[in-house]
């Protein structure tokens, strides 16, 4: 969907840059061994060589781009050093508004949509000095009813760098792609149920879910606006925090944003002093590709000094909630166009399905899901007073498919293991869930890699779970596991595209 790429020269710049951390890139700019323009060219010519040949890519911001970095490069000129983004390409999920740039929420019913304004993240980040070079795909509206394949997108199944025959994840699939595919320096996501973390883990990246309020939403388009997050990935834990500073803060146009600072005290030598919560490794069944990779990260986490202590989530049914305000929030935020012809362009049958049926939940089921919310909060709150973080998987299993509708991977995968155990129910004794009750009570997390499959060689990663605003912490705990293990030094071979 991008468009022509522009007479460009290419790069002369080695490959190996395109893997390169925001600090490493930051440091070459800084010291004037590359300038902004050649790597925005630099990301510009990947971005249209490979981005369309994964479904990465909705539009490459050709211009606009080089004229950024040529600002960049003359701000760096007069000595007007604007933080450590200046310079850096970066894409933005299409779900984050461009002031004449279309923004099509990765949906053929705005497949024209061209918003006047910024998205408030996007100015913050043009303060910062940041080159925004591609608008990132994604699944379209974000997931809002039931999609049943990832092909529910304008741009077709986002195909992961590792392997093309597997998906990226949802819905942040642009942004988690082309991060790990060296398409640009970092990308910014959104969150309502997993869309940070799920791409983040099966794309072997770095990715933050903050709090919710922590990142103005204001220009972004909304699928619930009670679990609407928006946060930054990218090939780095430690460059997490220098995006989340830009990107945070207070803001008139958002009035659910919070007035509140973030610090980050910079990543700790161990984690001697941490109580790290964590969800027994022994709960996977032994033929699941993500258990090795888990019990191996763990033991990396207590070599560091934490504290290790197994634990359970607080007994709530987070996931019936969650899906019952998703659903709610999601049709009331679409009526307009389930109203119009336009709604028989989604072209995802469940998803036009989930959207109706959201709209037809009774208001006293979604008020109950507010009352059990406010219960599960103070709980929440109470348990997380004993721990700094609580470690899970990141997900469940390896990457999907990219052509094959979920529903038939299931089927089969059922059919290979009759006898799995099912999934906990939602007031099980033990809940194992951190995404539900995450997104449900706006709690940060951050994703990172723990290494790959023994069969199939993809990315498995680790959610690390924090208090409210504790983004901090939960990113001290991924920096020092990532800087004690090699995964996130290895990125996918692409030169067969």
């Amino acid at each position: 969907m991008s468009a022509a790429a522009p007479a460009v020269h290419r790069s002369a710049l080695p490959a190996a840059t395109a893997f390169l951390s925001v600090a490493e890139l930051g440091a070459k700019l800084r010291r004037r061994e590359t300038t902004a323009q050649a790597l925005a060219e630099f990301y510009l010519d990947r971005l249209h060589r490979i981005g369309p040949k994964l479904n990465l890519v909705v539009t490459v911001t050709d211009q606009l781009a080089l004229e950024q970095a040529r600002a960049a490069d003359a701000d760096f000129r007069r000595g007007h050093v604007r933080g450590p983004l200046q310079g850096i390409p970066w894409g933005a999920k299409d779900l984050l508004d461009t002031a004449g740039i279309r923004t099509t929420w990765g949906c053929p019913a705005y497949a024209d949509r061209v918003p006047k304004d910024n998205a408030t993240v996007v100015d913050r980040l043009h303060a910062a000095g940041a080159v925004l070079v591609a608008k990132l795909a994604m699944i379209e509206l974000a997931g809002a009813g039931n999609y049943q394949s990832a092909s529910a997108t304008i741009t077709g199944p986002a195909r992961n760098p590792w392997n093309p025959k597997r998906w990226t994840g949802g819905s942040s699939s642009g942004p988690g792609g082309a991060v790990a595919a060296g398409l640009v320096g970092f990308a910014i996501g959104s969150e309502t149920w997993g869309s940070i973390i799920n791409p983040t883990t099966y794309c072997g990246i770095s990715g933050l879910r903050p709090t919710y309020g922590r990142v103005s939403r204001a220009g972004a388009m909304a699928l619930s606006w009670t679990m609407d997050k928006l946060g930054p990935m990218a090939r780095r834990i430690d460059d997490l925090p220098f995006i989340l500073s830009a990107i945070a803060g207070a803001d008139s146009r958002d009035p659910t944003c919070l007035h509140a600072t973030f610090a980050y005290p910079g990543r700790p030598a161990s984690l001697r002093g941490f109580r790290l919560g964590y969800f027994p490794a022994d709960r996977l069944p032994s033929y699941s590709p993500v258990k090795e990779p888990y019990s191996r990260a763990l033991a990396v986490f207590h070599s560091l000094g934490a504290e290790m202590i197994p634990t359970h989530l607080p007994q709530f049914p987070y996931g019936l909630a969650a899906e019952t305000v998703l659903d709610v929030e999601g049709a009331a935020a679409f009526e307009n166009l389930m109203a119009g012809p336009d709604f028989q362009k989604v072209p995802d049958a469940g998803q036009k399905i989930g959207l109706y049926a959201g709209a037809q939940v009774k208001g006293v089921d979604y008020l109950r899901a507010f009352r059990m919310r406010g219960q599960a909060q103070a709980g929440m709150l109470a348990y997380l007073h004993g721990f700094d973080a609580i470690i899970n998987t990141g997900a469940g299993d390896i990457a999907p498919l990219a052509d094959v509708p979920f529903a038939a991977q299931e089927k089969e995968y059922e059919a290979k293991h009759p006898h799995r155990p099912s999934a906990p129910a939602h007031g099980a004794e033990k809940n194992y869930e951190l995404s539900g009750a995450g997104n449900l009570l706006g709690l940060p997390a951050a994703g990172v890699s723990v290494g790959f499959s023994a069969k199939h060689h993809m990315p498995v990663g680790l959610e690390i779970m924090g208090a409210p605003l504790a983004e901090a912490r939960v990113l001290q705990v991924a920096a020092a596991f990532q800087a004690a293990t090699p995964w996130h030094r290895q990125h996918p071979n692409l030169a067969d595209l």
